[in-house]
This record gives structure tokens, C-alpha cells and sequence, in this order.
């Protein structure tokens, strides 16, 4: 059984040499964000499917997909034979292959296609072109790989490169840290706009989410920037000013989530 990773293999190239071994099984592909399958038999490609959730596609559209991926697990699984025929093999997989490779050498997408997609925080007005304009309207909070589940996946590819270019979107990881329940502590002096949390806490937070975060404080919604502070076990210290303004006081209880 072969086993490696498409960061040391890439995906044409692995495909091109189980095909020129003649070999005959599954080529399963396990990124976290999708599940894929290349069937070969005889060394032909008779099959290809990728699919996230509800969303998939098959045949030759499954390989312009597979093609941009830049890392994933693989195992090579001999003598699996296809649930069915989407690919007639020959030179044209090849071809398809070496059109697709093209195409995504000129496509600037994140290499983690799990990341999710949103409307930046803040930025300037943009002038879109209509197709671009389409695709923005639909994937706010989804993946990029759910988006690019869809016939058309290079041009799908190509309109979300150039949207993340522009910082009309932002891909951002999705964060499922449940919420922590802190007690409200004053801190005395200038400045707003910050809360501070213990150390643990913080750290805790940064190794999950590894890049940098904010955190949102329920009641009342706020987000504001977050800091590590020693000594703050199960409290978060809030400015004099942003006490004010959020109409909080010593003691009261809140809720806090990090967010990217």
C-alpha cells in the first residue's frame, strides 16, 4: 500500500506515475475540508470524485479540483475496483491534468481549504466585476473548498483568488472554542479598547487558534483586543473608560469567545 502526503507528491505527478506503473486500485485522497477518489484500472483513470458535505463532483471536474490541492494525505489502495465509470482514461486525463496544473499555477488561494470565508471587518469600496459580484453574495461563511465544489471549479477558483487579492473576502479559520464564563474586574489607569485575561487562558487560546485573535464579551457583544495578564484566574479586567461605555461594573458575569 502506498501512503504519503501531496506536499512531497503532487497530485499530477502521483497520478501520472501510478498510471505509468499500469496500476489497478484507489488513490484516496483525506484533507480535512473534503473526502476524494481516483479510481485506476490498468493504469487508465476511470473515475474521480471529491465532495465536502452534500456538495461533489465527478469526473474531469474532480480532477481540475484535485490538481490545486497543495497538501493532503493520500494512500494508494491496490486492486479497488470503481462504483462506477466517469472517466474514459486514455491521453485525455493527461492532458486534463496538465491544463488544470497550469491554471492553478496562476491562482493565489490559501493552501488550507478549510479556512472559512467572510466580508472584511473593515476596508475600502471596491469595484467588482459582475461575476465576481455573484460569487461574493453566496459564500460568506463557508469553506473554500465548499465553494469550489460547484461546476466550473477553475473559474470558481480564479473569481475567489481574485476576490481574496482585492480584500473583498477574508479567509479565516473556523474557531469552536466554547465560550468562558469571567467575572468583570476594573483596571485603573488610561487607555481603552483592551481586556485582559490570565495567562493560561490566553495561552490556552493561542495555541488553538495560532494567529491572532480578538475576543467578543457577552452581554453586551463588544470585541475588543486581548492580552495576557498573570493572576486573573477566572476574571477579565476591563478599562475604566470601556467599563463606561459597556455599561459594566465590578463583579458582573460575561461571557467570552475568542474570534478571528
Amino acid at each position: 500500500m502506498l501512503s504519503g502526503d501531496l506536499a512531497e507528491f503532487p497530485f499530477p505527478s502521483l497520478v501520472g506515475a501510478l498510471m505509468s506503473a499500469g496500476r489497478t486500485g484507489r488513490l484516496h485522497l483525506r484533507p480535512p475540508f473534503l473526502e476524494a477518489e481516483v479510481y485506476l484500472r490498468g493504469g487508465q483513470v476511470v473515475h474521480a470524485k471529491a465532495q465536502a458535505g452534500e456538495r461533489a463532483l465527478e469526473g474531469e471536474e474532480a480532477l481540475d479540483l484535485l490538481v490545486g490541492l497543495r497538501r493532503a494525505p493520500f494512500v494508494f489502495e491496490p486492486e479497488a475496483l470503481p462504483p462506477h465509470t466517469t472517466l474514459l482514461g486514455g491521453l485525455e486525463v493527461p492532458a486534463r491534468l496538465a491544463q488544470a496544473q497550469a491554471a492553478w499555477e496562476k491562482i493565489k488561494l490559501p493552501a488550507d481549504w478549510g479556512l472559512r470565508l467572510r466580508l472584511p471587518r473593515e476596508g475600502s469600496a471596491v469595484e467588482l466585476p459582475p461575476e465576481a459580484v455573484g460569487l461574493l453574495a453566496r459564500v460568506e461563511g463557508k469553506r473554500i473548498a465548499e465553494v469550489l465544489l460547484a461546476p466550473g471549479v477553475l473559474r470558481q477558483a480564479r473569481v475567489l483568488s481574485t476576490l481574496l487579492e482585492m480584500g473583498a473576502l477574508e479567509a479565516v479559520p473556523q474557531v469552536d472554542l466554547p465560550p468562558e464564563r469571567l467575572v468583570v474586574l476594573p483596571i485603573y489607569g488610561p487607555g481603552s479598547g483592551v481586556a485582559y485575561v490570565d495567562e493560561a487562558l490566553y495561552a490556552q487560546w493561542a495555541w488553538a487558534i495560532r494567529r491572532g485573535f480578538r475576543v467578543r464579551l457577552l452581554p453586551p457583544g463588544a470585541v475588543l483586543e486581548v492580552r495576557p495578564r498573570p493572576n486573573l484566574q477566572g476574571r477579565v479586567g476591563l478599562m475604566e473608560e470601556d467599563l463606561k461605555r459597556l455599561r459594566l461594573r465590578r463583579g458582573d458575569k460575561v461571557e467570552a469567545v475568542p474570534e478571528v
